[in-house]
């Protein structure tokens, strides 16, 4: 028996390598492969152009007394070409979300002609506006789509500038009137809406379109003469004596832009946890 027990034993020994050879090999599953995640938080630069439109609401009544029996409103149009640039920061959290601050100034010729009605000579003058400049700080909150596209609101405070012009005669000689509407600075608020999104050909370049509405608070002109003195005086009209009184015109303006901008994100492509 124990003899038996031993050829067994041997036989065992001696088929085991051949039986192991016959078996396929077992391998360990490979991991699933996880797309990189990039992070929207750090600073930004940005610079671009785009388009404006703007309307301003007037309401003029004339300086000398009783003031303000003789108020007339009118709403004109203007439009032109914008340039602009500005730089920000972005944090990122619960995944999607982005939050940011940032400021941005606007190089502009938003430029038409507004009518005056002239209370002294009785007439109806007009002159060129032109929008200057304007400049905005504000925040904004933004969700990504994908990691690399993002969808945004923003709203903050701007002020925006208008330069002086003179008016001139609308009917008979078209001249010079003696007469200038002083530059001013108006204060206002914005919202917004826009979208960024990666380009793939540089790591760290988006493109950015948006859209924003802004609008500003009243504030009163008067005319003053366009050289020196009260006694203003052109080839369109008559002398026109300011210190007797003129007009007070009140001024409220609404702006609408569109603009397109490449912004360039200094961290990008630094880790971050959240999953897509």
């Amino acid at each position: 028996m124990k003899k038996l027990v031993l050829a067994l034993t041997a036989m065992a020994a001696l088929t085991a390598p051949a039986l192991a050879a016959d078996m396929a090999p077992r391998y360990a599953k490979a991991p699933v492969a996880v797309a990189p995640a990039v992070s929207w938080t750090g600073c930004w630069i940005s610079g671009g152009g785009g388009y404006g439109i703007s309307r301003t609401d007037r309401y003029s009544r004339d300086g000398a007394a009783p003031f303000g029996t003789n108020v007339i409103g009118s709403t004109s149009g203007s439009d032109g070409w914008l340039a602009t640039a500005g730089v920000g920061c972005d944090y990122q959290f619960s995944g999607r979300w982005v939050v940011g601050a940032f400021v941005d100034g606007t190089y502009s010729d938003i430029k038409g002609d507004h009518a005056w009605r002239v209370f002294g000579p009785g007439a109806t003058f007009v002159g060129e506006n032109k929008m200057d400049w304007s400049w905005a700080v504000g925040g904004r909150i933004g969700y990504l789509v994908n990691p690399s596209f993002l969808t945004y609101f923003n709203a903050g405070y701007t002020q925006a500038h208008t330069e002086a012009y003179n008016l001139r005669e609308t009917v008979a000689a078209f001249g010079a009137t003696g007469l200038q509407v002083p530059g001013r600075t108006f204060d206002g608020f914005f919202v917004g809406s826009g979208f960024e999104y990666q380009l793939d050909f540089l790591p760290g370049l988006f493109v950015k379109s948006e859209g924003r509405a802004s609008w500003y608070d009243r504030g009163d002109s008067s005319l003053t003469c366009q050289f020196a003195g009260t006694q203003c005086a052109g080839a369109g009209v008559a002398p026109f004596n300011l210190a007797n009184g003129g007009n007070i015109d009140s001024r409220r303006l609404t702006v609408y832009t569109a603009k397109t901008e490449l912004v360039y994100r200094f961290n990008w492509g630094g880790p971050v946890v959240a999953k897509y």
